[in-house]
This record gives C-alpha cells, sequence and structure tokens, in this order.
C-alpha cells in the first residue's frame, strides 16, 4: 500500500534529477526561513531530513526558491527549532 503525503513538492537536484520532498515545517530563525523536508521515495533505514533556505522572490510573478545551507550551526539551530515545534508530532532519533 502507497503512503499518502501532502504538501510535496518536487525538487531538481545537481544532477538534473527530480526528486519529491515532503514539507514537515517552515521554521523561522534569525531572520530566515527554513524549509523542513523529508524525501518522498527514500527506501532507506535512516531517513535524513533535509534543510533548505527559502529565498522570497524579490518582484511580483517571480518564484520564491530554496538554497541550501553550509553552516552547520544554522542546520543545528533550525533543526532544534524544528523538533521544539513538533516534539508531539515526530519521534526521530538525534
Amino acid at each position: 500500500m502507497q503512503e499518502e503525503y501532502t504538501n510535496v513538492i518536487t525538487l531538481t537536484d545537481a544532477d538534473g534529477s527530480d526528486v519529491d520532498f515532503e514539507v514537515l515545517d517552515m521554521v523561522p530563525y534569525e531572520g530566515s526561513e527554513y524549509a523542513v523536508l523529508l524525501p518522498v521515495d527514500d527506501d532507506s533505514e535512516a531517513v535524513e531530513a533535509v534543510i533548505l533556505e527559502l529565498l522570497a522572490a524579490e518582484e511580483d510573478g517571480e518564484e520564491d526558491m530554496l538554497q541550501g545551507v553550509d553552516d552547520q550551526e544554522i542546520l543545528d539551530a533550525v533543526f532544534a527549532l524544528f523538533m521544539e515545534r513538533n516534539s508531539d508530532l515526530f519521534q526521530f532519533e538525534q
């Protein structure tokens, strides 16, 4: 039986392949907003959340963009906020 996902977005990876992600939450942190995503088709036992920074469109008609985050401190802080905000819904191993 296939699982039903809500809030699914499709992103294109560096190789040009489309990958579906479920948006688990949008977390504000230090004036920016970060998307916490989970790959939909990842069958591994230890699925890792993906955190991307939301870059708001500068002009009407443009789309918002998501950008990778290289700063480990920001990733850790955003994930900690995500866990705090969603502790009643998710149980992840840290």
